[in-house]
């Protein structure tokens, strides 16, 4: 048995992606009975991983360490360097998982000394970084030019190592509906800039959509909730829905990300990991950008026709999105050809292969 740490954060600012994919790459090691501890900051990815009943290192602001569980000080990347590397002793990690874009070669460097195998989870290429394994599982990972930092390093790219979750496993080709009846909406795990209630505002002005229902997925991060309530209290076409499970809105039904997206016909998605979701379940997205990691896949995405790009979040237009919808709804062929390219895409047996490629 290996004892795993995964350094990853989840919330506003951030997203919830990194912790996602880890918490997929978690699974996979427990299943195969390893032992798997995050060391985490920001109080909602935490949440997250708790309750999916993994142990957590806290790392905060302002508190002391003490042991699992609870919090530690970082001031900043040396500060949090050397509380990782005192953690990494006490919980005798073997696998370090690092997915964080705050890092540096010396951090990497430091880290190396105190386990018997480094992991880097990287979607830029922005440094060469001296981990033993750098795991890019994005479609964009072949054209970033990725060079060894020295010949034993192992690199595993492509959409095969996509950490996507087993939830997503050996879904059925997709059958698409020539009537779209649902639209969801997504902006991820945190809505910052409250674009989810943009975009409702924007498409319930339409009479064309009258008649479509909008499943909305709300995140654990979102600061926005009662607005969303009130409007779906006064729009009955508004469908809320959290795959948390605990949310004290009645309006919020429970669902599961896939059965959400199984169960609507189109869907209007921020970019990221989620859109991997999208193209396993076969579901056609359009796809708006809300960081610049986020750019280049939606974009290559977009020239090879998995997706429609509708730009950054901030310049969203609202007859491009409009016209983008009721467009994607009239032509059921150009739906039927995205699912098909999409499906094709990923198979979500990334994880098991990183944890095979790993221990």
């Amino acid at each position: 048995m290996s004892r795993i740490g995964i350094r990853a954060d989840g919330g506003a600012g951030v997203g919830m992606g990194h912790v996602m994919r880890c918490m997929s790459l978690a699974r996979n090691f427990n299943k195969n009975g390893h032992k798997v501890y995050f060391l985490s900051k920001l109080s909602a990815g935490i949440a997250v991983i708790e309750r999916e009943g993994f142990s957590v290192a806290r790392l905060s602001d302002d508190k002391e360490v003490i042991g699992l569980n609870s919090s530690i000080d970082t001031l900043g990347l040396d500060n949090e360097l050397h509380v990782v590397i005192n953690l990494l002793k006490r919980y005798e990690i073997d696998i370090l998982i690092v997915d964080s874009y705050n890092v540096s070669e010396k951090h990497f460097i430091s880290l190396k000394q105190h386990v018997d195998k480094l992991v880097y989870i990287d979607d830029e290429n922005k440094l060469c970084i001296p981990a033993d394994v750098i795991i890019n599982g994005n479609l964009t990972a072949e054209y970033l030019g990725y060079r060894k930092y020295n010949n034993n390093q192992i690199l595993l790219l492509g959409p095969q190592y996509n950490l996507i979750r087993e939830e997503f496993k050996d879904v059925p080709s997709r059958i698409i509906n020539e009537t779209v009846e649902s639209v969801m909406i997504t902006t991820g795990g945190s809505d910052s800039f409250n674009i989810t209630k943009k975009l409702l505002e924007m498409l319930l002005k339409v009479d064309c959509f009258s008649n479509v229902k909008f499943n909305v997925l709300v995140g654990s991060g979102f600061t926005h909730v009662d607005n969303l309530v009130d409007l779906s209290k006064r729009n009955p076409g508004i469908r809320l829905f959290s795959n948390q499970g605990v949310n004290h809105f009645t309006e919020i039904q429970y669902s599961s990300v896939s059965d959400l997206m199984l169960n609507s016909d189109i869907a209007i998605s921020a970019g990221g990991s989620t859109l991997y979701e999208f193209a396993a379940c076969g579901i056609p997205v359009l796809t708006f950008i809300l960081a610049e990691n986020q750019r280049f896949l939606v974009e290559k995405m977009s020239e090879l026709g998995y997706l429609i790009n509708l730009g950054w979040h901030h310049e969203l237009d609202d007859m491009l999105v409009v016209n983008c919808l009721r467009l994607l709804i009239d032509d059921v062929d150009k739906r039927i050809e995205m699912s098909r390219r999409c499906q094709r895409l990923v198979d979500a047996g990334g994880a098991a292969r990183v944890v095979r490629a790993l221990t």
